[in-house]
């Protein structure tokens, strides 16, 4: 038989380059086939620890808290911080100037404080010396259900030594008593009237437009009512202070009383302050703490008042 050598070369050649292509593996090299069941088990404990390192690298997921769409754009707005000095990262400082900034705040006493401002505001440095002292309170206006918070609130307090605290207000008391109307005159309110009021107001004779404060005698409170729409949230109430039996003394409060009323954050609505006066740099110290306390009471009554009505 003749055999074409060179054509059963090309021949073989062709076959070991089709081979190649779908075996990589070269014909001079030797190489295994797994011709092994696909479905066969892999060896005890082999797909445990597989399964052990996924879990092991796998983080752990962290719930996130719900955010309102309103509450996470201003969130966005204000970078997400919190308008509270968290300073415990902070270290205390060593030197008598320092950059408040960058440490701790310095706690000081009531009493302490008072010294301090007296020192600084004497006639030798800022010349001060019957300045007023402001009281600065942070206040937690959460309420108890989530996503609910106190509104605002304000009110007159007498603190136990009185001063001038350069405050303004327009009262109008109402009461069914001649002597009691003739008193209030000479205490010094904007308006005082007995029941014709109501009439006068419905006619036009007296505005309500200019009057911050509305006192009045508790059983006078049903008669007032055909006006209540005008004196709105500023209607006289027992429990606000603002009425009662005998409302002398409720007058002086308001006329000699200091004012404080709460402002909210605009973004972090369980953030609100209170700046209010409690004295002047020439208190005395021994009262300066009684004075201060004061305020303290007052955050903690109306906050049991007005946590029931946000959290219903």
């Amino acid at each position: 038989v003749t055999v074409n050598m060179s054509a059963a070369r090309r021949s073989g050649f062709l076959v070991q380059v089709l081979v190649q292509r779908w075996h990589p593996v070269s014909f001079g090299n030797t190489s295994y086939i797994h011709t092994g069941c696909v479905m066969e088990a892999a060896r005890k404990g082999t797909r445990a620890k597989a399964d052990a390192k996924k879990k092991a690298s796998k983080k752990e997921e962290v719930k996130k808290e719900f955010i309102p769409l309103k509450k996470r754009l201003e969130m966005q707005q204000t970078g997400g911080a919190s308008p509270r000095r968290k300073d415990d990262h902070l270290k205390d400082p060593i030197d008598n100037v320092w950059i408040s900034r960058f440490y701790k705040w310095q706690m000081y006493s009531v009493r302490d404080a008072i010294a301090m401002h007296r020192e600084t505001h004497h006639e030798t440095q800022f010349n001060h010396s019957n300045a007023l002292i402001n009281a600065y309170i942070e206040l937690d206006m959460s309420a108890d259900k989530k996503n609910r918070y106190i509104d605002n609130f304000s009110n007159v307090i007498q603190l136990p030594y009185h001063f001038e605290n350069e405050q303004q207000r327009t009262v109008l008391a109402i009461s069914r008593n001649e002597e009691v109307i003739e008193q209030a005159w000479q205490m010094g309110v904007t308006l005082a009237a007995g029941l014709d009021v109501v009439k006068q107001v419905q006619s036009g004779e007296v505005s309500f437009q200019d009057i911050q404060h509305f006192i009045a005698e508790k059983d006078t409170l049903p008669d007032l009512v055909p006006i209540r729409g005008l004196m709105k949230r500023r209607f006289p109430s027992v429990m606000n202070g603002t009425a009662g039996s005998d409302i002398i003394p409720i007058i002086e409060r308001f006329i000699k009383g200091v004012e404080y009323k709460t402002t909210t954050d605009k973004f972090h609505h369980d953030f609100a302050t209170i700046e209010a006066p409690f004295g002047r740099v020439r208190l005395r110290t021994v009262l300066g703490p009684e004075q201060f306390k004061i305020y303290h009471k007052v955050y903690i009554r109306e906050r049991a008042l007005n946590v029931k009505v946000a959290a219903s």
